[in-house]
């Protein structure tokens, strides 16, 4: 009897042990997170300019127009020494070169004249621009050589043109006129007295500069 009141009781110690396992263990509640902070509304952005009157404004205008107007005078004064300087130094080339386009251009103005109303006006005047154009491929090389990259004479594509005009366009717009169409002939003299001028007019300048 006494046997099976203790076998009873270490019975019942194992069932509540084993009772005491399963139960479930308790979970502490998770923290909360902290509560992000909204940004705060400071409302539109505010122009730095918007409390400024209108005069104040128009001086700011004002002097922000006078220093790039300054900035543009000043590079275009360093751009125009640099041009004279270069051509003073090209300066015998130059007259030379001119003086070839004007003697070269005269003559096709006077073989022009003589053949103007003669059966054979077109065939001529053909053959003296073909003379002529030997001596205008030489010195269209000289002004290659006198500046290789162009862009460092004011000049340069003056002479350029006026080569290119009196080794074709002139020739070819006498002969029109010739056969009664004169705009093209009046088109070429008249882009030719631009250019010439322009050249006449800033080798003046370049022989009088000091620099």
């Amino acid at each position: 009897m006494k046997r099976t009141t203790t076998f009873l009781a270490a019975s019942a110690m194992l069932l509540a042990a084993a009772c005491k396992d399963e139960t479930p263990a308790v979970k502490a509640p998770p923290t909360p997170a902290p509560a992000q902070r909204q940004p705060i509304d400071a409302g539109p952005a505010i122009d730095a300019g918007a409390h400024l009157g209108m005069m104040e404004k128009y001086a700011i205008w004002k002097a922000k127009k006078d220093a790039d107007e300054k900035l543009a005078a000043q590079l275009a004064a360093e751009e125009r020494a640099r041009l004279l300087k270069f051509d003073k130094s090209k300066l015998p080339k130059h007259l030379a070169l001119f003086a070839f386009e004007k003697k070269t251009r005269q003559s096709l103005d006077q073989a022009a004249e003589k053949l103007n109303g003669k059966l054979d006006a077109a065939d001529q005047l053909k053959k003296v621009a073909v003379s002529q154009r030997k001596a205008i491929e030489s010195q269209a090389a000289s002004l290659r050589a006198m500046d290789p990259k162009g862009g460092s004479s004011n000049i340069g594509t003056d002479h350029d043109v006026i080569l290119n005009l009196l080794a074709n366009d002139y020739p070819e717009a006498i002969v029109a006129f010739f056969d009664g169409q004169t705009k093209s002939l009046a088109e070429v003299r008249a882009e030719l007295d631009k250019r010439e001028k322009k050249i006449g007019d800033w080798l003046e300048e370049v022989k009088s500069s000091k620099k």
